[in-house]
């Protein structure tokens, strides 16, 4: 068997999708699926789990209640680590590349982390903890995937959150515009399709080293740039609008990863490009 936390989510959702029958969800927005102590209990109780995805997170960047984001993305991610541990069950984890805050170049996982919201510093700190772990016991079967700037189709339910890939081309079809922030031109992201994602999380059970790893293309793109694609494919206009107050100091300038450590573990599979990710995307929602 094999649980999934976040299962309702959008990578979640993608990764129960793939895999099919045999796998056990949880997800406390959705009545049908276990709840976090559900399987927390499940675990405990079962001798026949082959691995676990831990996706569940509050994932917003823009939440500020740090009790909350302690308790959800560290201390119950912790829990069901040391168990996974304790039943010598693989543990794969969502990380984000969140936690590279506004450094520039491309992102290596051994470089100093600069979170830069709670969310980042929630990701930040259960990365250091896992990193501590492994450096103890570095046989653990622990695997952390700093995912970079995931698209694709079930974004819908992540609102604010949903990447400009999904936001863009809603909008596109809405009405026909689309509305970038001024100076999207200089904001650039790693976009990653969620296929791809999904691919990488089964493929990370059979890494050959623990540790955390980047789960990007290796190119950045900006905002803009993805405006004038998704324009160009829908025939809608892309219309400038004043930047946020509330986003000021909290938006990631640049993120691009670096793959040279998941290469190193025999993952070299090619990742979508971005033209035909948001083409695919385009197809699916």
């Amino acid at each position: 068997m094999i649980l999934i936390t976040g299962a309702a989510g959008f990578i979640g959702s993608c990764l129960a999708e793939e895999l099919g029958e045999g796998v056990i969800l949880c997800d406390p927005r959705d009545e049908s699926m276990l709840t976090p102590e559900e399987a927390i209990h499940y675990v405990k109780m079962q001798d026949n789990i082959e691995v676990v995805y831990h996706l569940g997170a509050i994932s917003s960047t823009t939440e500020t209640n740090m009790l909350a984001l302690g308790q959800n993305n560290i201390e119950y991610s912790l829990r069901l680590l040391y168990l996974c541990l304790e039943k010598k069950i693989p543990f794969i984890y969502a990380s984000s590349a969140s936690v590279y805050g506004a450094a520039a170049g491309e992102q290596r996982e051994d470089q100093p982390l600069a979170p830069i919201n709670g969310y980042a510093i929630s990701k930040a700190a259960f990365d250091m903890f896992v990193e501590q772990i492994i450096s103890l016991s570095p046989d653990a079967q622990i695997y952390g995937l700093r995912y970079f700037n995931v698209y694709g189709h079930r974004e819908h339910h992540k609102k604010d959150m949903a990447s400009p890939v999904h936001k863009f081309t809603m909008q596109a079809r809405k009405t026909g515009k689309i509305k970038i922030f001024e100076g999207s031109d200089k904001y650039q992201r790693d976009f990653v399709h969620v296929d791809d994602v999904v691919k990488i999380t089964i493929a990370a059970s059979k890494f050959t080293k623990p540790g955390v790893y980047n789960v990007g293309t290796g190119e950045a793109s900006s905002f803009a740039e993805v405006a004038t694609l998704i324009a160009n494919i829908t025939d809608a206009e892309v219309e400038v609008i004043p930047f946020p107050d509330h986003l000021i100091g909290k938006y990631q300038t640049y993120t691009c990863s670096d793959n040279t450590k998941i290469a190193k573990v025999g993952y070299t599979d090619l990742r979508s490009d971005l033209r035909s990710g948001i083409k695919k995307t385009l197809a699916l929602i």
